[in-house]
């Protein structure tokens, strides 16, 4: 789908919050009218930002909140509005739950884990610029609430959680960065135009750069903490605001534990949780809706964990998992990350047929690294159709075998970047993809 088609076909509806900030809501505007204070929806407001977004859509649709290219606060806005337009609007809404059918739990259950991050980036951002001696700070609130919602109606578009990081997965859909989105989806909805300065492209400010590290630092604990990298965006932050690495990293703290003492769901506490794993390798959540596991799911939720390894921890662009089927001889794509909506290869079977690659490949287990200069006399021996869909940068494979059968083939690449696959990448896949395949 295009990106503005499907941004349209959110806008063309009213989309469910979170049931327990459904239930606050209809505590508060059932009260007498006298009884109803703008400081406390609008509080209210900002703990849900599926709630918050209901709302901006409104401010975004007026001219007259608009005009001076900013973002109103939510109580001004509030007030704008009026009391009857502000109950009636939210009389109307319903909750994002699994009762009708329409979404799984495990879609339930990570769309509240990323609300759940936009809100530990809002607190963050909040806090960074107050030791900076900021005093205006809800725009930038808003924005990091907002930051993640595109990726959240995605998951409830697909109804289905994506094996690879999500934000990725998104830009791979539309095939473009997940900025650009996020820029789209303010502009098309409209959401107030004053978001789009601070989520949208141009000269970079003290506040957009800290406002960028607060998304990063928070959406970034899922792969652990003690990452370089996680650790240089919060040093880069207290760089910003002067202030040292322990006073920005403590903001975080507090963030995290404010947002899972005030949960709306389950996911309003996976923050917390992963900031106090030990270091080592990443593993995500298992969602706490689903009991168990049915019978014979055991191999795909491995298969699915080498996924999630692969595009978090050895940060290849295009993993591709091909599923062997015994059937018809042949692989077909059962998983993968990176790989555009229209791609060939989405629905084109790989037929095993003597003396191909594949066939040779899937022979016995087995891994192979091909560089650019191999890629090429690999293209010109075999010329199979599977090497004209995918450029002439280098990959790597390897077989996955289950007690002597063949269950199928990982293949990964930098294709969207070009960056070549280093030996000690190369040996990590392997690793890897054995670890975790012959776990069970």
């Amino acid at each position: 789908m295009e990106l503005d088609t499907w941004i349209r076909s959110i806008g063309e509806r009213r989309w469910p919050i979170l049931p327990d900030t459904l239930l606050a809501l209809n505590d508060q505007i059932t009260r007498h009218p006298d009884l109803i204070r703008f400081t406390d929806l609008a509080n209210l407001t900002l703990s849900d930002p599926l709630l918050l977004f209901d709302l901006l859509r409104v401010i975004g649709g007026s001219r007259a909140l608009q005009r001076n290219e900013t973002i109103p606060s939510i109580e001004q806005s509030m007030m704008l509005i009026g009391l009857e337009g502000v109950v009636n609007r939210f009389g109307r809404l319903t909750p994002l739950d699994a009762s009708d059918g329409r979404f799984s739990d495990e879609v339930l259950e990570a769309v509240g884990m990323w609300l759940a991050r936009g809100r530990v980036a809002a607190l963050v951002i909040k806090d960074w610029l107050s030791i900076d001696g900021e005093h205006k700070m809800e725009d930038c609130f808003v924005a990091a609430l907002v930051y993640n919602l595109p990726a959240c109606f995605y998951l409830l578009y697909r109804n289905e959680v994506p094996v690879g990081p999500l934000l990725l997965q998104v830009a791979g859909s539309f095939e473009t960065d997940y900025p650009k989105v996020l820029d789209r989806f303010v502009r098309d909805m409209p959401l107030p135009s004053g978001l789009q300065q601070l989520l949208g492209p141009g000269a970079p400010s003290k506040r957009k750069q800290l406002l960028k590290l607060a998304v990063a630092t928070a959406n970034g604990l899922e792969q652990g903490h003690w990452r370089s990298q996680w650790q240089t965006g919060v040093d880069a932050a207290a760089r910003l605001i002067g202030a040292s690495y322990d006073e920005a990293y403590q903001a975080v703290v507090m963030a995290t534990l404010q947002v899972a003492r005030h949960s709306r769901a389950p996911g309003y506490g996976y923050p917390a949780r992963e900031l106090l794993w030990l270091e080592g390798e990443y593993h995500r959540i298992a969602p706490t809706a689903t009991a168990a596991l049915p019978v014979g799911a055991s191999v795909e939720t491995l298969l699915k964990e080498a996924m999630r390894h692969l595009a978090n921890d050895l940060k290849f662009e295009r993993i591709l998992f091909l599923r062997y089927d015994k059937a018809q001889h042949i692989l077909k794509l059962r998983y993968q990350v990176g790989l555009a909506e229209t791609h060939p290869l989405r629905k084109m079977p790989i037929d095993l047929e003597p003396g191909s690659f594949f066939a040779l490949l899937t022979s016995k287990p087995q891994s192979f690294h091909a560089p650019a200069q191999v890629r090429a006399k690999l293209v010109r021996k075999y010329q199979d159709a599977f090497f004209t869909h995918f450029g002439d940068q280098e990959f790597a494979v390897m077989t996955v075998f289950a007690e002597n059968t063949l269950l199928g083939v990982f293949y990964v690449d930098n294709g969207l970047s070009g960056q070549p696959i280093d030996e000690t990448v190369y040996h990590k896949f392997k690793e890897l993809v054995t670890r975790l395949t012959h776990h069970g």
